[in-house]
Order: C-alpha cells, then sequence, then structure tokens
C-alpha cells in the first residue's frame, strides 16, 4: 500500500488526528503567552529577578519530554490535560526569554524621551518599548509554537490524541507510510502556522523598523487574509470540537483503553465495538494510550472504565508478587482478588488465548550456535546483542527477573520500541529481541522461539478488567464483554495481529471483521 492510498483510506482518522492537534498546541501556545508576556514585562522592571526566573524555564526546557508527561500522569491522569500542561511548560522559555530580551534592548534615549514627554513607567512600557520590542516577542513565539506542533506528537501517548498517534502506529507495525502519514501534516502545520505568525510579526512591527520589506500586492494580501480566515475557523472548530469532547464520560459513556502496541489495539476495538452494538452506551476509544503503568493508573483514577489485561503482567508487575505455580486458574484466581480489594477493579471471564513473553532470534543464527532453550541462550548471550523494549528491559516479569534467573548477561543490551525490534534482528544490528507469543511478526521475519525451559515467563491469559463502580452503573457490561470469553485462542490472536503488522489493515477494521464472522455483531 502506497502513502497515497493510506491517505485516502485514512483520511477521515488524519483529519481527526490533525484537528486534536491544532488544538493540543494551540492551547499551550496561548496559555505561555498569557504568562510568559506579563512576566517578561514585569521582569524589565525587577532585572534582579530576570536571571533566576528565566533560569528556572530554561531547566524545565532541559527535561525530556517524554519524561514530563510521565511525571504528570499521577497528577492529572491521562487525556489533554497533563499533555496541555507539559507542553506550556517546553513554550514557556523562547516567550519569556525574547519579551525580557526585546524590551531590555530598547535603546535607552528612546525610553528617555517617552519619560521627557511626561509618560509614567507604564505608559513608557505600552506605548514605547512593548510596540518596539514586538518583531523580538513574535520571533519567540513563532520559535515556541514550530516547538510545540514537533513536541505535540507525543502527546498520544497519554491518551490526548494528535498527529503523534498514527506516527506512533506506524513505529509499532513497522508502516513507513503510516508514520509519514501523521508526519507529513505535523511538519505542514509547522509550516503554515510559522508563515502566519511571520506576517504577523511583519504587520504588528513599527513601520520606521521594519526591514527589507515590500508592500504586498493585494491579490497576495487577498489570499493570505482568505487563509487566516481558514485557518481561524479551522482553530475555532477544533477547540470547540475539544471542549465539547472533554467533558469526560457522562453517565451513559463508557471509555475503552488499550496500551501502545498491535494487540492491544485490536482489543481496544473488539470490546468498544461490541459494547456499542449490545448496548446504548456511549463510548469513547482510547487505542495505544501507554505502557502497563499508564493504563493501570488510567483505570485506577477513573480515566478510563475498561481495558485488556494479561494475568502475569497484573500479578508480578502491578501488585509485584512472585508468580504462581501450578494452574493458570490459579494466577488468575489471586489477580482477580487482589484487583478488587486494592484498586476497584474487577476481572472478567478471559478472552482464551495466553500471549507470554517469548525469547526469539533469527533460525539461522539460532541454529549456528545451536540454541534451543534459554539456558543455551544464558551461555552465548556475552557475544550476542539483544533487543527489548523499555519496559520488558525494566519488569520484574521481563528482563531482570529473567537475568538473574538464568544469570543472562548479553554483551549490549538496545531499548527499541517493539515494532523496531524484529527490523533491527533482520538487518543483523541485533541478535536476540523479546516479543509476544502471539506476534504474528515471527513467521514473517523466519524466527525462532526460544523454549523457556525453566519456566520463567507466568501464564498471561487476557482478560477485559473493569471498574467496578462503573459495573454497578452498568451491569449490563459483563454480559456483553463475557460474549468474548474463550472465543480467541493463541492461533487466532496471532491470525489478528498479523494483518495488522503484516497486512497494514487498520485494528478497528480487523477487529469487527472478527466480530462479524463470530456472530457477534452484524
Amino acid at each position: 500500500m502506497n502513502l497515497w492510498e493510506v491517505i485516502v483510506g485514512r483520511q477521515d482518522e488524519i483529519i481527526q488526528a490533525t484537528l486534536e492537534h491544532i488544538q493540543i498546541s494551540f492551547i499551550a501556545l496561548l496559555i505561555a503567552i498569557v504568562i510568559s508576556i506579563p512576566l517578561g514585562l514585569l521582569l524589565t522592571r525587577a532585572p534582579r529577578l530576570a536571571g533566576p526566573v528565566i533560569g528556572v524555564t530554561s531547566l524545565f526546557q532541559t527535561i525530556p519530554s517524554l519524561a514530563l508527561l510521565g511525571f504528570m500522569i499521577p497528577i492529572l491522569g491521562i487525556g489533554m490535560a497533563p499533555a496541555i500542561v507539559a507542553l506550556t511548560v517546553y513554550a514557556l522559555l523562547p516567550i519569556l526569554r525574547n519579551t525580557y530580551t526585546g524590551i531590555m534592548n530598547v535603546d535607552k534615549p528612546i525610553k528617555e524621551a517617552g519619560t521627557g514627554m511626561g509618560m509614567t513607567s507604564l505608559q513608557v512600557m505600552f506605548k514605547v518599548e512593548l510596540p518596539l520590542a514586538l518583531n523580538v516577542i513574535m520571533a519567540g513565539i513563532r520559535t515556541a509554537t514550530v516547538m510545540l506542533i514537533g513536541v505535540a506528537t507525543l502527546a498520544s501517548l497519554v491518551g490526548a490524541g494528535g498527529l503523534g498517534d498514527l506516527i506512533f502506529r506506524g513505529i509499532s507495525t513497522v508502516n513507513t507510510e503510516l508514520i509519514l502519514a501523521g508526519t507529513i501534516p505535523a511538519a505542514l502545520l509547522a509550516i503554515v502556522f510559522d508563515y502566519m505568525l511571520a506576517r504577523m510579526e511583519q504587520a504588528v512591527t513599527p513601520k520606521g523598523i521594519r526591514k527589507g520589506t515590500k508592500p504586498s500586492s493585494k491579490f497576495r494580501r487577498g489570499v493570505e487574509l482568505a487563509f487566516m480566515a481558514v485557518l481561524g475557523v479551522l482553530l475555532v472548530f477544533s477547540l470547540a470540537k475539544g471542549l465539547v469532547g472533554s467533558g469526560g464520560s457522562g453517565e451513559n459513556s463508557v471509555v475503552v483503553a488499550g496500551k501502545n502496541f498491535s494487540e492491544q489495539d485490536i482489543l481496544t476495538h473488539l470490546m468498544a465495538s461490541l459494547i456499542e452494538e449490545k448496548t446504548d452506551l456511549d463510548v469513547v476509544r482510547k487505542p495505544f494510550l501507554g505502557g502497563s503503568s499508564v493504563t493501570h493508573d488510567a483505570i485506577v483514577r477513573g480515566d478510563v472504565d475498561v481495558y485488556a489485561e494479561y494475568t502475569g503482567t497484573g500479578w508480578t508487575s502491578v501488585l509485584q508478587k512472585k508468580p504462581i505455580m501450578g494452574p493458570p486458574e490459579k494466577t488468575y484466581d489471586a489477580v482477580k482478588s487482589a484487583y478488587e480489594k486494592e484498586f476497584g477493579v474487577t476481572w472478567l471471564k478471559p478472552l482464551g488465548f495466553n500471549n507470554t513473553f517469548a525469547m526469539a532470534m533469527g533460525e539461522e543464527r539460532a541454529k549456528e550456535l545451536g540454541i534451543e532453550t534459554f539456558t543455551d541462550l544464558a551461555k552465548a548471550a556475552p557475544q550476542l546483542v539483544f533487543g527489548g523494549t523499555p519496559e520488558f528491559l525494566e519488569r520484574s516479569d521481563g528482563f531482570q527477573g529473567l537475568k538473574k534467573v538464568y544469570d543472562m548477561n548479553f554483551k549490549a543490551i538496545k531499548g527499541l520500541d517493539i515494532g523496531l525490534t524484529f527490523s533491527a534482528v533482520s538487518e543483523g544490528t541485533t541478535d536476540v529481541l523479546s516479543a509476544n507469543s502471539t506476534d504474528g511478526r515471527i513467521a514473517k521475519f523466519n524466527l525462532k522461539v526460544l523454549k523457556d525451559d525453566k519456566q520463567f515467563f507466568p501464564p498471561y491469559f487476557v482478560a477485559p478488567i473493569i471498574r467496578q463502580d462503573t459495573l454497578e452503573k452498568h451491569p449490563e457490561l459483563a454480559e456483553v464483554l463475557d460474549l468474548l470469553a474463550n472465543k480467541i485462542d493463541d492461533r487466532t490472536m496471532a491470525e489478528l495481529n498479523g494483518k495488522v503488522d503484516l497486512d497494514g489493515q487498520d485494528a478497528r477494521k480487523v477487529a469487527e471483521d472478527w466480530l462479524k464472522k463470530a456472530g457477534l455483531i452484524s
């Protein structure tokens, strides 16, 4: 599928993501302007404070954007709020610094002339200094705008939407066209906004200090005015849409979410579409929300009502318990009981498949080194490079525990997005990867799944988990979601994943096609 086909096939999704991107960026920019310009003006009257205050905003700039978003989640939950706060923090420095610098660089004789004419300090500021410094201030706003539009792609990781959603889906599925479908609109937004702000900068700059500008033709001015009108309508529409949609989940709505990989994307739509078909509830979908910690925090806070979780993840990663030996039902019963007591969240009936972690490597490479099991891998590890997702590398039921049990020490370890791990092994930049046992890409890349001979990984049977207060309001949800119980085995899930990861199909379409085939929706 080429780029044009992706754009045409997903045009509604791209338009929606673009509007969300504009909305997030524009709100953050407005807040940053409201804070930074008055603060910058105030600092020009208290220069001793300028260094420390600008230094603090510079410090904010050094915090990685992902880390800043992560800090916001426990405080503000998921959605637009943490994204807007994080983006606002990033936009403060260029606007604040340019405001302060622009005012302070106005020639002293000009200021004294204003004072000599009987102006007060405030009158000098607003009638002399500010007009002369507007071009410098606008340059700071332009810098902040372009930066915000770029950083806003990360907002999708906290459920705020935007073009980053398309980009991260593309990375996860190694789909270059989908990555470009999100990247190109973001780049165009940055160019368009920068151009329009440049024209505004020229318009507000006093004629006497404009440099190298020629009067625009009537035709050009007309085109620019029309373009700005369209852009204004777009901004108003995106903001209005955001205000309408930012009211949260009402009494007759339910939020269904998923983690940031293809299988969870499919599961989110399986549950959401089934709920829409079988109930009168309004369903808000938040696929690709983030890792396990993000989705868990979201459901505990009440930002999310339902998502699909794995028994092993809930027991060993969230609850920090040791794996339970014996039938997988023991783990399910234990994690269900613990979640109800500690989090007010209950587990519904499992869907039927066990998506345990897997360690895999190229078949030829494994054969060459005689590696069949994890024990074999541990012996060869000092000469191999391992690639795993950041979450897997940090989990106690992931690499941290695996390393202890098998004494596994690789020559080098690379943290990669799950979609990139497959490409890395195929290209030879890594030797071993972590994967999920139901991942359809294992067969495509001719990988050999190694045997967990000490049975380190616990069972990871999947089940919908739901807030108990949501279930009390809408008890029909249990009956509806239990229609999926034991309907999906390992092979079926791998096939569904393959349609998304290998064939490039839309996760929602894949989910709804399966629901129709299973006779669960019409």
